[in-house]
């Protein structure tokens, strides 16, 4: 089975209940996948373990990887179900991302290979295999990079998911991104305003001296108001403990 678009195709192989989703220029990963399903990864550094999700460096053959086990995915029933009727975070991630890149977004980490187990039809575990990519934080005259970037990305109609300056380095090679999925535009630019409203409030938090919104300088569409009001609805007081308690509960152990 093959899919993709343009330059790059993306091929399929199971192993056990798993299936194996990678670049067909990176067949030589698919023992990586493997190692992956057998639980015998050589781990050099952990940089997230939560029960949300585990992200941690690689290495194999004497090259250094990411991997990343989207486990919220997987832990919280209603998005479990959801996955009835979706690809995945792994393997759209893996679509999405490398379809961007061959389209000339030069400013994603590629991802290299999907591992998804699926159970009644519903995911119950995966994993995304990315390249290795060193860099340092955000200075704050480079901000307006990232806002540069998500200007090109939108106008694909394509958004970022996470748009925060955490989910950007400075590398060798320029500004880099993770831990997006690269998703298009479905609702018309609702997607594309929410961020925009996101990177505004992490800008304030880290006391920036910019104003997002006023970097983006995007038109005020009705999706615009609709966005504001989500944004407002889940920054009331009681929608955040409400927030708080349920993440609490779940990191008990509890199915919600």
């Amino acid at each position: 089975m093959m899919c993709g678009k343009k330059l790059t195709m993306i091929r399929n192989t199971r192993y056990r209940d798993y299936e194996i989703f990678y670049l067909d220029s990176r067949e030589d990963l698919i023992d990586l996948g493997r190692d992956i399903i057998e639980n015998k990864l050589e781990v050099f550094q952990e940089f997230k373990v939560t029960k949300r999700n585990y992200v941690a460096g690689v290495t194999y053959r004497d090259e250094k990887y990411v991997v990343k086990a989207p486990r919220n995915e997987y832990r919280i029933p209603q998005r479990k179900i959801q996955t009835l009727f979706k690809e995945g975070e792994a393997l759209s991630t893996l679509k999405n991302v490398n379809e961007l890149i061959d389209s000339g977004f030069i400013e994603f980490v590629r991802p290299l290979m999907a591992v998804v187990k699926r159970r009644s039809g519903m995911i119950v575990d995966s994993y995304l295999v990315m390249e290795y990519e060193q860099g340092r934080g955000l200075l704050e005259d480079e901000i307006i990079q990232v806002v540069e970037f998500g200007k090109k990305l939108h106008s694909a109609r394509h958004y970022h998911g996470d748009f925060n300056t955490s989910n950007f380095m400075m590398t060798t090679a320029g500004l880099k991104t993770i831990d997006t999925q690269g998703k298009k535009f479905t609702f018309g630019t609702y997607r594309m305003h929410y961020e925009v409203m996101t990177f505004s409030k992490d800008l304030l938090v880290l006391r920036y001296g910019f104003n997002g919104e006023e970097l983006f300088n995007y038109p005020k569409d009705i999706y615009y108001y609709m966005a504001r009001g989500v944004k407002g609805f889940k920054n009331l007081s009681v929608i955040s403990e409400i927030k708080k308690k349920k993440k609490k509960l779940r990191d008990k152990g509890w199915k919600i």
